[in-house]
């Protein structure tokens, strides 16, 4: 790896580490193949079994049995285990290795990587608690709900993100919540630190001066794309349809019948039909508020009246409460969909896109008053890619369909109207804008001075962040076993 390359790698795995994405990453780069769309190196990944956050309180003073279990660091009251980093080194080489990068000589380059970043992440975390920095439930949602949404769709849906678990959504929501808030507090102290590090256009030209020649990169060929996505909706006569039968469920278990058999026999949510409609223990802020508006007002073994959500119609049963969670059980009817809702749904998104090519509406606006996605409609119909830091998609990341969807098309224009499936399933059409495409180049102030500028301030941050260590250090119970790698990176915040 040369020493460019080096550079960028260590600050923005630092740096990306922290980012809430990375907890989903862990688990699932060792299990998903790679596609065009699997999350690229700065994810960490991880076993399944790693999942757990392994934070514990421990005594001041770990005796030597607990030293024989693999502590390799104790940062105040929070330790590193030797099997997580081991866990993380194991995979993030199998990652490269299908990747074509592997380099055996670099493993102990590595792992002295690994463990700095976990070291840094365990310091931030503390020093938010002890400066009470807060992370509000609704902060944590947009990030598991992005998240989520990232990884059903790499895996094929929700329900597949479900049998992958083995558990409900519900409950991969309730055992993720803690660890999102933590990499998010470990994220808010950090830019609490570096908020007031700048950089002026000459640091950034002289960054840039120092880099050898022939350890600038070539950049792939990149595109930024938006789309624009619209869902079929159900016709007067279709929810009417479906408004009667699971009316008519509800009588049935009115009348005796089984809840749980009749969701095995008849629900339409993959994901909890089997399980005989439970959902598991959730909490306020777990579902949508429809649902949970009437959920959390049932009594034991109740049966609510229909609840319409923008799933489709429910009636819920309230299993069990424990303090402020309830366990429920449901069953789903989604009104069906025609082909005359699909050539209405595709009508509509031909006419929208007449409307574009003349100049009558803009993109932007027409995502805010047409589009059904909301993970694009938040970018105002940007499709950011998965290793985040620009709009800048690597053409080889792209799914064949986005592909070729902008194959023969122009910087501005559109594409022809397309079927779509939604990360969760759910079926409709898209028109993708080519806002910009780059070709493959050698990295230059002219053509990249973004990215350069990016991985300057990065650096100059990292800096920041290590005066912070040396200087916190001095103050905080930090100890390195034997069993810790012999770093030196590590060794010159002197711990």
């Amino acid at each position: 790896m040369n020493r460019f390359l080096h550079t960028v790698w260590l600050v923005l795995g630092i740096w990306l580490v922290l980012d809430a994405s990375f907890i989903f990453g862990q688990a699932l780069a060792s299990q998903v193949p790679f596609t065009q769309e699997t999350v690229v190196w700065q994810e960490v990944p991880n076993t399944k079994d790693s999942l757990s956050s392994r934070d514990s309180h421990t005594p001041s003073n770990p005796n030597k049995s607990r030293i024989s279990e693999g502590i390799l660091a104790q940062i105040g009251d929070k330790i590193i285990l030797q099997s997580e980093l081991e866990t993380e080194y194991r995979n993030s080489t199998d990652q490269e290795r299908q990747e074509g990068r592997y380099n055996p000589d670099s493993g102990e380059a590595m792992r002295c990587m690994l463990f700095e970043q976990m070291i840094l992440g365990k310091m931030l975390q503390r020093q938010a608690e002890l400066d009470s920095l807060i992370i509000s439930p609704e902060e944590v949602d947009n990030q598991l709900d992005r998240r989520i949404r990232h990884f059903a769709g790499m895996m094929g849906g929700q329900e597949r993100l479900e049998e992958f678990y083995g558990k409900t959504m519900p409950e991969i929501r309730e055992e993720f919540r803690p660890q999102i808030k933590d990499m998010l507090l470990s994220q808010k102290m950090r830019d609490k630190i570096t908020s007031d590090v700048q950089i002026s256009p000459a640091e950034v030209k002289a960054y840039f001066a120092k880099i050898p020649l022939d350890s600038l990169p070539l950049v792939p060929a990149e595109v930024e794309i938006g789309q624009l996505v619209v869902k079929p909706k159900a016709g007067l006569e279709n929810r009417t349809l479906a408004i009667d039968k699971i009316q008519g469920l509800r009588e049935r278990i009115l009348k005796g019948e089984s809840f749980a058999t009749l969701a095995i026999l008849y629900s339409q949510d993959p994901g909890s039909a089997r399980e005989g409609g439970q959902l598991g223990f959730f909490g306020r802020g777990d579902m949508v508020p429809e649902f949970e508006a009437v959920a959390f007002r049932l009594k034991s073994g109740e049966v609510s009246s229909v609840v319409k959500t923008s799933f489709g119609y429910h009636i819920i049963q309230l299993i069990a409460r424990r303090g402020e969670r309830i366990q429920c059980r449901h069953i789903l009817i989604k009104p069906p969909i025609g082909s005359r809702e699909q050539s209405e749904a595709r009508h509509l998104l031909d006419s929208v896109r007449s409307l574009l090519t003349i100049g009558k509406i803009s993109f932007t606006d027409a995502v805010r008053k047409f589009s059904d996605d909301p993970e694009t409609k938040a970018f105002s119909g940007m499709l950011p890619p998965p290793q985040g830091g620009s709009m800048a998609w690597p053409i080889d990341q792209l799914t064949p369909e986005l592909y070729y969807a902008i194959e023969k098309i122009n910087e501005g224009e559109y594409s022809e109207v397309q079927p779509y499936v939604a990360p969760g399933g759910e079926q409709g059409f898209r028109l993708v804008l080519l806002r910009k495409r780059s070709t493959p180049h050698r990295t230059s102030l002219e053509s990249d001075y973004e990215k350069i500028q990016n991985t300057a301030l990065q650096i100059k941050r990292i800096d920041k962040l290590n005066h912070w260590i040396e200087n916190k250090a001095k103050e905080t119970y930090v100890r390195l076993t034997p069993l810790a790698p012999d770093c030196p990176s590590i060794r010159r915040w002197n711990f």
